[in-house]
């Protein structure tokens, strides 16, 4: 398996698993509890997977695979922004009082997060060969 083939893996589980926290996240509020250990579990879970995405995109982009992007620089911005996103949101979030605002924060922080990584899969156009 190619470092394409497992970064193109990383963005599509990344993907689905940033959209599980969203839902998950917007369920909670809607049920009108907090975010519970499991939530904030799996974020870090979501983080971690996102930092091995970025990190096999900087092994291709030391291979010279940074040259088979049309957009390199738009595509490694919303690598950045997506790394940032969690714990920034977390960090902003934590502060608010009301449990409830800061779970409907968390969700809509995740479905930005979705859009992000979404955007920055359809930024690559790889031919596998």
């Amino acid at each position: 398996m190619s470092w394409v083939e497992v970064h193109r893996g990383l963005a599509n589980a990344s993907t689905l698993f940033v959209a599980a926290l969203a839902i998950w996240a917007l369920f909670l509020r809607l049920r009108s509890q907090p975010l519970d250990g499991g939530w904030f579990g799996a974020a870090v879970i979501g983080e971690l997977l996102l930092l091995a995405q970025f990190g096999v995109g900087w092994i291709l982009w030391f291979q010279g695979m940074g040259a088979v992007l049309p957009r390199a620089w738009i595509h490694i911005l919303y690598g950045v922004v997506a790394i940032i996103t969690l714990p920034a949101a977390y960090l902003y979030f934590s502060k608010i009082q009301d449990p409830k605002v800061q779970t409907i924060a968390m969700a809509v922080a995740c479905a930005f997060l979705w859009g992000i990584v979404l955007r920055a899969s359809q930024v690559v156009f790889i031919p596998i060969s």
